[in-house]
């Protein structure tokens, strides 16, 4: 038999809540427009998906190394929303947006309207979520339709949030992880978790078939490399023409296992502390608190849960401590938030009042701290230089030019097809440049800075003149650090 709901309904008031929840939503949209206005939306995975979108629509399909899901709602939104970049920011925005009238859905069943109203505007205004709420990214989307599964299992709807947490899996694999939680830590009768386990499975092992079409081969998932040893550091994840990590990619998974098991084993404690760190950064203690007294109460506790197994699983994986991935822990805090105030407060107003106060103090912290830098400086590097480095290109290469460039901005700007420069000696890198067919080499002074050292003599006019495999065809500089030259490579 399903177990009750803790807290009886509360009787609605339509009009008072569609206001309430409308204004969340305006909040959220208004924030996520101003930081989309401050940047290009563009990570180094973003003109990926682009591209496997614009594959989509021209009806090719070929081996591509991320999930289908956000690249195909990005092709549908293209049928109607103009532009190279706008479609795939429109996607997220929709779906960062139906996150937060998600989370008002679960508040607004365990508290009246107003209560309901502080979670759902700490989603709207959460640096992370509002600034990946508008980027070319698959982490709000995924986020909408996992959450989305979630709300409707809560809602003991087991069908119909079975199915949205398998669509959830065609974005990104951590619905693997978050799918079966949420159907066990879903207030429902054993035949009703068994119907949402089938609902989730039918519409994930559905994505299989796509990838059998496209890879020619079944498989669950394009990902081959979420199992493998940490990295010594970032230099040593830089890929290099000799790369011992491409074992990953030719072999299956009880290879992998056997090789690096005992070092992703050992490595666990210290990656699963970097983890629980970056979740702190994310979800700063005054909200924890509130949030960890709420999971006392049963109105805090439901299927939302299940994303909190995500820190437990990523050190395990390929997955960095990066705050990109700690995002996707914030559904599993958010719910048990909103009644954390209750066993402190004897008064619902006070109550109230209280988390209130916590929510605009976190969100203080929030935006003055690391999230916050990220959200208002999103941008990996300078895109205006970068923009008109690939207006150039686009100009001046033929539709065939290959573009070698640690960064794929630039390639992506030009229209032009990239390839990956490796980190090697400069000499060996610009052999094998002309050996295997790149046409143009794009060197960022950022990149030199941090990543590429070995090609600084590329950006000094002095040494560039002695050098007769590659030559100067265009710079800009508008700012210091911010520089960007693309050299043609001579045959």
């Amino acid at each position: 038999m399903a177990r009750p709901s803790p807290v009886p309904a509360q009787k609605p008031s339509r009009r008072g809540e569609l206001l309430l929840l409308g204004v969340a939503l305006l909040v959220a949209l208004a924030v996520r427009v101003g930081l989309a206005l401050g940047n290009s939306g563009l990570t180094m995975d973003s003109p990926l998906y682009v591209h496997m979108a614009e594959d989509v629509l021209a009806g090719q399909l070929g081996p591509s190394p991320a999930h289908h899901g956000y690249p195909l709602l990005v092709a549908l939104a293209s049928l109607v929303v103009p532009g190279h970049e706008l479609p795939g920011r429109v996607v997220s925005c929709v779906a960062s947006l139906a996150l937060v009238a998600e989370v008002w859905a679960v508040a607004r069943r365990r508290s009246p309207p107003r209560n309901a109203l502080v979670p759902a505007l700490i989603v709207a205004l959460h640096p992370l979520l509002a600034v990946y709420g508008t980027a070319t990214m698959t982490e709000a989307t995924f986020l909408a339709l996992a959450f989305g599964g979630v709300a409707l299992l809560d809602a003991a709807r087991p069908a119909a949030g079975g199915a949205l947490l398998g669509a959830a899996w065609w974005v990104r694999p951590e619905a693997a992880v978050v799918a079966p939680l949420a159907v066990l830590f879903a207030p429902l009768s054993g035949r009703r978790r068994l119907l949402a386990l089938l609902a989730a499975s039918l519409v994930a092992l559905s994505y299989g078939a796509l990838l059998r079409v496209e890879q020619g081969h079944w498989s669950l998932s394009p990902k081959t490399v979420l199992v493998r040893a940490p990295f010594a550091g970032e230099r040593a994840a830089e890929w290099r023409l000799a790369d011992s990590t491409a074992f990953a990619d030719s072999v299956g998974l009880a290879a992998r296992l056997a090789r690096d098991g005992p070092a992703i084993l050992r490595a666990y404690p210290a990656r699963l502390d970097e983890h629980f760190r970056q979740a702190l950064v994310a979800w700063p203690l005054v909200l924890l608190g509130f949030s960890m007294v709420g999971l006392v109460r049963p109105s805090g506790r439901g299927p939302w849960l299940a994303f909190a197994a995500l820190p437990l699983v990523y050190p395990l994986l390929a997955a960095p401590a990066d705050l990109r991935f700690t995002q996707l822990v914030l559904p599993a805090l958010v719910p048990p938030f909103a009644f954390g105030a209750g066993p402190i407060m004897r008064s619902p107003r006070a109550a109230l009042t209280l988390s209130a106060v916590a929510g605009l103090v976190g969100l203080v912290l929030l935006w003055s701290g690391p999230t916050g830098r990220l959200a208002l400086a999103f941008d990996d590097g300078p895109m205006p230089a970068m923009r008109g480095a690939g207006a150039w290109l686009a100009e001046h290469s033929g539709a065939d030019a290959v573009i070698m460039d640690r960064k794929s901005f630039v390639p992506f700007f030009a229209g032009r097809r990239h390839v990956q420069l490796p980190d090697e000696p400069l000499d060996t890198l610009l052999d094998y440049a002309r050996a295997s067919g790149a046409t143009h080499l794009v060197v960022e002074e950022y990149v030199v800075r941090s990543l590429r050292p070995q090609l600084a003599p590329l950006l000094d006019a002095r040494e560039l003149a002695h050098e007769r495999r590659v030559r100067l065809v265009f710079a800009v500089r508008p700012a210091a650090g911010e520089g960007v030259a693309v050299l043609e490579v001579v045959r």
